[in-house]
């Protein structure tokens, strides 16, 4: 399942595109900012499905003004993301771009029943 997520370098605005028609996981509230002078992203996992999201492994890339990828980041989502809840990313970037794509390269889907982990 991939979802991708543009983000303007000037503006923390996400543009959604769902390769499956049913998409349960999305990018959303991405911010760029810069920390000790390297360029970070910061953003959130959402679920809309009624199991746990695990091991969910985003592809950050950074883009020149061309869309042409100067630079590429596999990074985990803190933790799992619950049901129909969200989970916080945060990564340092290798290079500062004109934009950027975030998409889910890898999740597993658990259900933990009643009794919990």
């Amino acid at each position: 399942m991939l979802l991708s997520a543009a983000l303007c370098a000037s503006i923390a605005r996400a543009q959604i595109a769902s390769s499956t028609p049913e998409s349960y996981l999305r990018i959303a509230d991405i911010a760029q900012d810069v920390r000790r002078g390297r360029p970070r992203l910061t953003g959130y996992v959402y679920n809309s499905r009624d199991v746990w999201a695990t091991r969910v492994l985003l592809q950050i890339e950074t883009l020149d003004g061309a869309d042409r990828v100067i630079g590429s980041e596999l990074v985990p989502v803190f933790g799992d993301v619950p049901p129909r809840n969200r989970s916080y990313f945060d990564v340092a970037l290798s290079a500062t771009g004109a934009s950027y794509r975030v998409t889910v390269r890898t999740v597993d889907w658990r259900g933990y029943g009643p009794g919990g982990g």
